[in-house]
């Protein structure tokens, strides 16, 4: 699978690493999963200082190698794009990677979690070096995660994103940057944007670090339900879909005119949902509370629906009812 010349960059990286490392691989039933085993495979052959550990993954989830807290490779990194993938290795060793001083000031200031996706493709020249500038990023501050993913692999992805061209970098799919990235700008982009625009994954992020109270005040301060943090509460993953629930939970209880505008969203959301996804939409209705969802449950308990969803419907209804 690599060349001579990447065999000699790999047997350089298990010289120079001072330990044993470990990443993550999601392999997935997607399509392309089989090359990123094989690269893997291959890779600990050549770098015997590199130990693969298995990670979690949904049956249509994009494959991906994990890097540390912050960098997910959904690329095989090889050819051009190997020398980033070797400068990452030798980073998650080393803890640490160089930073210049204005961009490590700015970073300290940041308090919202931040996803970077950049789109590459094997024959960009340029794309590696827009991935040494951002791997930097995500090791000096936990809160960003760096998504490298191959358009080529992945082209329905690069059709939702509307990729033209490579390197397209996106910040929270709120701003874009194609070809070369000015990293002030990109940095500054990141210390000062709007929290309602920050994207499924950022809020993720948030929940994983235990914070689904400062997830619910943020809303609470913007008077807003995030966008993004629908596909959280209508996730198919339920210990995400369970976080989401905890926050509109806190925001149904203190804020509860707030929670009532998520009604409409969810329920736009439940004819596609799978059934258990459904019961924890009707089960946030009845922590909503908003007589306005009479309706739709009495809709539901009529309809040609699974038992169970029935009865979810039934009980969110009985706490509506108590509520009068």
């Amino acid at each position: 699978m690599f060349t001579e010349f990447e065999k000699k960059q790999l047997a350089k990286l298990n010289r120079t690493l001072s330990r044993e490392i470990k990443i993550g691989l999601a392999a997935s039933e997607h399509p392309q999963a089989a090359g990123f085993r094989e690269f893997c495979d291959n890779l600990v052959q050549l770098v015997p200082k590199i130990k693969i550990a298995a990670e979690e993954a949904t049956p249509r989830q994009i494959p991906q190698i994990v890097i540390g807290d912050g960098i997910r490779y959904q690329a095989v990194p090889g050819g051009l794009e190997l020398p980033p993938f070797v400068e990452a290795m030798a980073a998650l060793d080393a803890k640490s990677q160089p930073l210049a001083e204005p961009f490590k000031a700015q970073l300290e200031q940041i308090d919202l979690p931040a996803t970077l996706i950049a789109f590459i493709a094997p024959q960009c020249t340029f794309c590696p070096q827009v991935i040494s500038q951002l791997i930097p990023l995500a090791m000096a501050n936990v809160g960003i995660q760096l998504i490298v993913r191959d358009g080529t692999l992945f082209p329905e992805s690069a059709r939702h994103h509307r990729i033209q061209s490579v390197p397209t970098i996106l910040l929270d799919e709120q701003f874009r940057w194609t070809g070369s990235v000015p990293m002030d700008e990109l940095v500054d982009a990141i210390r000062t944007r709007d929290p309602a625009m920050l994207g499924a994954t950022s809020l993720e992020s948030i929940l994983k670090d235990g914070q689904a109270s400062h997830l619910a005040a943020l809303m609470q301060d913007a008077r807003e339900i995030f966008p993004a943090f629908y596909d959280l509460l209508s996730h198919e993953k339920w210990p995400v879909r369970l976080g989401a629930m905890v926050v509109m939970e806190e925001i149904a209880q203190n804020a509860p005119e707030l929670a009532a505008k998520a009604a409409t969203p969810l329920w736009k959301r439940f004819g596609g949902a799978a059934d258990q996804i459904k019961g924890d939409i009707l089960y946030l209705f009845g922590e909503i509370k908003d007589p306005r969802v009479t309706p739709w449950l009495e809709e539901v308990i009529k309809g040609e629906y699974d038992n169970e969803v029935k009865e979810a419907a039934a009980e969110a209804l009985d706490k509506i009812a108590e509520e009068k």
